[in-house]
């Protein structure tokens, strides 16, 4: 799949979600521990062993091209925590690291926030976590995180394209409503690849969930109503590939057109 320029998704992004339009152009201030970021910056070095938490935190006109470098923490707190509305996060020439932190990025504010071809990797608790509404994640990953890859907390979130792979906690854990889980790759974590927990009205379709230490996607038990889990590969986990925990399980979601091994019940297709 191929996008545009990074600055012309950023304009679609903006006008889509409503945001006034502001300079995508940057200053030339130097980002550094601690700094808040309130108009549009590139970084110009790596910020490692940050002793602050947030290391950097992005509000009001703020965006942040990581241009490659490295954002780390010293094995606590933020790596970069977004505010406001509409926030960018991005990365124009690839290479960046958001690492060794509790969380590497945790979306925040009124949300509406664009995260694309961001690193997280090697953070405690969560590589991305996604508290308010309709933030955008794409050609992200959150790879090899001692705790859960990417986490959906906040309603009508949209992750797509991006990989989630080798947790040590599920790849992917939703928990807000109406959100979109496309085109991801969530293989080789420890637990599940894709988690469902209270979640309702989302779609989960195109992913691939393969090789994890229990299943492939999982509904738990929240009773859920509205999900539609669709088009997704997902063989070779240690447990069922498809599970949804609720008794009966498939009442008020449909699991359709899936590539499977094996699942907890025949209604899951």
């Amino acid at each position: 799949m191929k996008f545009g320029s990074i600055d012309s998704l950023k304009l679609v992004f903006l006008a889509i979600a409503g945001i006034p339009i502001v300079s995508l152009s940057s200053s030339t201030f130097a980002v550094s521990c601690g700094d808040t970021v309130t108009e549009p910056e590139v970084l110009d070095k790596s910020i490692e062993v940050c002793l602050t938490s947030p290391a950097v935190t992005i509000t009001d006109s703020g965006t942040l091209d990581l241009n490659g470098y490295i954002i780390s923490c010293s094995g606590s707190g933020i790596g970069v925590r977004i505010l406001g509305t509409g926030r960018i996060l991005n990365d124009s020439v690839g290479g960046n690291s958001i690492e060794s932190c509790e969380t590497g990025v945790s979306a925040e504010g009124n949300g509406a926030h664009f995260i694309q071809g961001i690193n997280a990797a090697d953070n405690t608790l969560s590589g991305i976590t996604l508290t308010s509404n309709s933030n955008f994640v794409l050609d992200s990953s959150s790879n090899k995180n001692a705790g859960i890859g990417l986490r959906v907390l906040g309603d009508f979130n949209q992750v797509i394209n991006s990989e989630m792979s080798d947790n040590l906690f599920p790849g992917i854990e939703i928990v807000g409503n109406s959100s979109v889980v496309n085109s991801n790759v969530t293989s080789s974590n420890a637990v599940s690849g894709i988690v469902i927990f209270g979640s309702d009205n989302s779609l989960i379709v195109g992913n691939t969930s393969n090789d994890n230490g229990t299943n492939g996607i999982l509904m738990e038990a929240y009773s859920q109503q509205g999900n539609v889990i669709t088009g997704n590969t997902t063989i070779d986990n240690v447990g069922n590939d498809l599970s949804d925990q609720n008794s009966p399980p498939c009442v008020g979601n449909v699991w359709i057109a899936n590539i499977f091994g094996d699942a907890n019940d025949a209604c899951i297709q």
